[in-house]
């Protein structure tokens, strides 16, 4: 982890929070390793980014939110958006919620936004 940090110049809780993100996605192993889809994804790295916003609304819990954010303002799907990070993960407490709900919204935001540039 502290290699991940280095290289790409985060605090070591960023390095940690995108390899986590790379593993719920099936990019790294839990050796932080490439699986065969991130060596895939990664042989072609002007594809990559496309390719993994891709699998980032595929996901039945990510794209849930995504498609929430697309359809309606972002201050009317705060709360159900909480409701479905919770829903996933309820051992959570509000302080951990809030934050993977406003970090989700966050790459569906960017992801809107790239897509909005492409046209």
């Amino acid at each position: 982890m502290t290699d991940i940090a280095s290289f790409n110049n985060f605090e070591l809780r960023q390095a940690s929070y995108y390899s986590n993100a790379c593993y719920f996605l099936g990019l790294i192993d839990e050796n932080l390793k490439l699986t065969p889809l991130g060596e895939d994804i990664m042989s072609d790295p002007k594809s990559a980014k496309v390719r993994i916003y891709e699998l980032i609304i595929k996901h039945e819990f990510i794209g849930q939110i995504f498609a929430k954010i697309a359809l309606y303002p972002k201050r009317k799907v705060i709360k159900s958006c909480k409701e479905i990070v919770r829903f996933h993960y309820p051992e959570y407490g509000e302080a951990v919620i809030d934050r993977r709900t406003k970090c989700l919204i966050g790459w569906c935001e960017e992801i809107i936004e790239y897509m909005k540039k492409k046209d």
